[in-house]
């Protein structure tokens, strides 16, 4: 809510991402001392943010107005809730749902790892790790998939738990974890692209020479598990590529 980071919070996390032309890869690290699940696997899209998940919210737009934005959810047991939405938290049922268009789907491929015992309150968890990948083409109200190098989209990060949790960027109270005009920006950019610019602002760079994104993350990698560190969901403001990251190919900028 405020901006800043919150120790005492039962959840704490940290993101990375990348892409490339097919996928939108997304992985998340959430600490979490009692790490639960309880829903019906059978159940289609249930409503995970009131236990533990991680959230994904997506604006391809990136103006945030929050029209045709989606959300997607992931959580321990490695059930999903996904949703497209026509505007700002519309249409949806009280108290049930649905919520958003339910039927629409992300297509995804993800896997989940629980560090300590799902449901198992009587010891002391360290966590979940979920990574997932989602095709360019389930956004299908996106003006073009996979976008281009230099197009900017609008994305939150959250770990949830019992309808609460922290944001990669702040909501600082101006509405719930569907408003888009808070949502970071991210602006989608190759290796090449990015050097290019940055070789263009220094003149020529020698060999050797670091990416160097101006007051930005980049987060790049064919392998999403090798991508560089990315900034924590707790926190609003990106940390630098670790120096000892293998070159990237393709990744998003946050700002």
């Amino acid at each position: 809510r405020t901006g800043e980071s919150d120790p005492k919070a039962p959840v704490q996390g940290s993101a990375k991402a990348a892409w490339d032309d097919k996928w939108l890869y997304l992985a998340f690290d959430v600490k979490d001392e009692d790490v639960s699940g309880g829903f019906d696997k059978q159940q289609k899209d249930p409503q995970l943010w009131t236990k533990d998940c991680v959230e994904i919210m997506i604006d391809p737009d990136g103006n945030g107005d929050n029209k045709d934005y989606y959300e997607i959810q992931i959580n321990p047991q490695n059930l999903v809730f996904d949703s497209r939405f026509d505007e700002y938290n519309l249409p949806k049922e009280e108290p049930n749902g649905p919520f958003g268009h339910q039927e629409w789907s992300a297509k995804l491929e993800s896997a989940v790892q629980v560090r300590g015992t799902l449901d198992d309150s009587k010891d002391k968890d360290d966590g979940y790790l979920v990574e997932a990948r989602i095709p360019w083409a389930s956004f299908d109200k996106a003006s073009e998939v996979p976008p281009k190098p230099g197009a900017s989209w609008r994305l939150n990060l959250y770990a949830m738990q019992n309808n609460d949790g922290l944001a990669w960027s702040p909501i600082l109270e101006q509405g719930n974890f569907h408003k888009a005009s808070r949502f970071g920006r991210v602006r989608w950019v190759t290796e090449f692209s990015e050097r290019a610019s940055a070789q263009a602002g220094k003149g020529a760079a020698g060999a050797g020479d670091a990416l160097a994104p101006a007051a930005t993350q980049v987060v790049s990698s064919k392998d999403p598990a090798q991508a560089p560190a990315a900034p924590a969901v707790a926190a609003p403001a990106p940390t630098a590529p670790s120096s000892t990251a293998p070159a990237p190919t393709k990744g998003p900028t946050s700002e």
